[in-house]
């Protein structure tokens, strides 16, 4: 008689059949994840006709060339990014890439490296991961797609979620660099960070891969 194991869902505790570390059916019904239709910008939905929401569209140019989002950032997908981030909820990585992955499997789009955005040595310390990277090295296990450290975090800057677009925008100036000088021209790049607000640290990030093809993907979107 085949038997199945049961591993209790990382957002509510209720057993699920068979699936480690994966929402349950009625988790993955409070998270309100965006559509196929989305916006190139953010990875949000769409509220026009153009492939650009409107926030996006008055916040200017982006320098990738896509942008996927999981989730719009409602009152349970809040907690849960909370508890990820603040709280020690690793668990949740592999639960957020299994959607992730769902999501980029049904696209025709590749990439050659998985990049996450880095956190300061001193915020490391303080909080003891990296919640862009564990997401990433469960992504990697997911797609197949190895995941780099291509990026240093060479400034401590305040937290972002504090300041508005233009503090964002400052405390960010020059905070990141590329490792080594590796070639990236050419190089096709899924640069993953927990939450896109304004896109400001994203948009720092790709200053330091300045010729590669970069796609985005947050866990979250505000």
């Amino acid at each position: 008689m085949e038997q199945f194991l049961s591993f209790p869902c990382p957002g509510c505790g209720a057993l699920v059949d068979d699936n480690w570390n994966q929402f349950c059916p009625d988790c993955c019904e409070k998270l309100q994840m965006t559509s196929s239709s989305h916006c190139r910008g953010c990875g949000g939905g769409i509220d026009g006709i153009l492939d650009y929401c409107s926030k996006c569209l008055q916040f200017g140019a982006r320098p990738w060339q896509n942008a996927y989002s999981i989730f719009e950032i409602n009152q349970f997908g809040r907690e849960m990014i909370h508890r990820y981030k603040y709280r020690n909820g690793v668990e949740l990585a592999r639960a957020f890439a299994r959607l992730g992955a769902e999501k980029i499997c049904s696209t025709n789009e590749h990439f050659d490296v998985i990049v996450p955005v880095p956190l300061h040595w001193l915020r490391y310390l303080h909080r003891g991961y990296n919640q862009s990277q564990l997401f990433g090295l469960a992504l990697q296990h997911e797609l197949n797609i190895p995941m780099c450290n291509l990026l240093k975090r060479c400034r401590h800057t305040r937290r972002q979620a504090s300041l508005n677009r233009e503090a964002r925008i400052k405390n960010l100036k020059n905070a990141f660099v590329i490792r080594n000088q590796p070639q990236t021209k050419g190089l096709s790049v899924l640069l993953i960070d927990d939450v896109f607000t304004t896109g400001s640290t994203l948009t720092e990030a790709c200053r330091a891969l300045p010729l590669a093809k970069v796609t985005v993907m947050t866990i979250g979107r505000r």
